[in-house]
């Protein structure tokens, strides 16, 4: 991968001009056609043209750092969250609301000349990073990949500021989660809060206990449960507790499969007005995790933990 063509920034220069141009002309026109018909006074109401209008876009490309690439199966991307350059998204996943996923720190302008297919079919693979010293000094990192069945919650964080930052198929970030150039391997719980530095490795089927710091290049082994600043372990998770892993990540999915309905009908939706309209399964009218298309997913409480192996509590979030 390598930096933009003087045709792709020619070509960026010239569509960005055009597109900011337009939307100038656009906004005098709609003033000018408003105010030769409507008596407007100081204290009034904004007008249309007056509004401040939100230029927030869910995929933003960056000519040099690439561009996001979302499955076309993919279980939901909230309105508000924020994919940034070379991002990729697997089926099944879902970004929630405020999730923040930045891939703006490296060269990958080849991106632009692949189709959606071409770079979904590559699956796992990443780029060659240059070695550090011949590296820009802005330029220093890689892409995020995030596999199968993977939900990233509400305001969760991920960046690829130094390496690339790969997470596995199955996994669970909890809310205000921050991860950082790190791999997450299948089927992980990031707990609520939790901060995974550069370097680290979260191994297949473990449990990361809300407000957990791990430390940069920490490796975590699989089947543990770890907790605290900085993270220690406290003890091997049972089968049991391996299960409900398993059990988190498909449940989500059947969720965001539920709000991607409700917001393509306008959003603050009953389940009953999903029925009528066809969007829920009638098997599914007694599951509570589609009520007024609030998630309420049972989950891990890690709160609840003891050193002890024994089951897991449960609480609806």
């Amino acid at each position: 991968m390598g930096p933009p063509t003087l045709w792709q920034s020619f070509r960026q220069i010239i569509g960005r001009a055009t597109r900011e141009t337009g939307q100038a002309i656009d906004r005098v026109g709609v003033k000018t056609a408003m105010l030769a018909v409507t008596k407007h006074d100081f204290y009034d109401d904004p007008v249309r043209f007056e509004d401040h209008l939100s230029r927030h876009r869910q995929l933003f490309p960056l000519l040099t750092a690439g561009r996001p690439v979302v499955h076309p199966e993919v279980a939901y991307v909230a309105p508000c969250a924020t994919l940034i350059g070379s991002v990729r998204v697997g089926p099944g996943s879902s970004i929630w609301y405020g999730a923040i996923i930045r891939a703006d720190a490296c060269e990958n302008a080849e991106s632009f000349k692949k189709t959606d297919e071409e770079i979904l079919a590559e699956e796992f693979e990443t780029w060659q990073l240059p070695e550090k010293g011949n590296r820009d000094d802005s330029l220093t990192g890689g892409g995020v990949y995030i596999g199968q069945n993977t939900n990233i919650q509400d305001a969760c964080i991920v960046t690829a500021k130094a390496d690339h930052c790969r997470i596995g198929n199955g996994v669970t970030v909890g809310h205000l989660a921050q991860i950082h150039s790190a791999t997450i391997e299948d089927f992980c719980l990031i707990g609520m809060g939790s901060i995974i530095q550069e370097g680290a490795t979260i191994s297949r089927e473990t449990l990361i206990a809300a407000g957990t710091v791990v430390t940069k290049g920490q490796v975590i082994g699989a089947g543990e449960l770890w907790m605290g600043n900085p993270a220690r372990k406290v003890r091997d998770l049972t089968d049991e507790e391996k299960e409900r892993l398993h059990y988190q990540s498909n449940e989500y999915v059947t969720v965001a499969v539920g709000h991607q309905g409700t917001m393509q009908l306008g959003g603050n939706l009953s389940e009953s007005m999903l029925l009528s309209q066809g969007q829920v399964d009638d098997s599914q009218e007694d599951n509570d995790s589609l009520k007024s298309g609030d998630r309420e997913v049972e989950q891990i409480d890690a709160t609840s933990i003891t050193k002890d192996p024994v089951p897991v509590a449960a609480s609806n979030r």
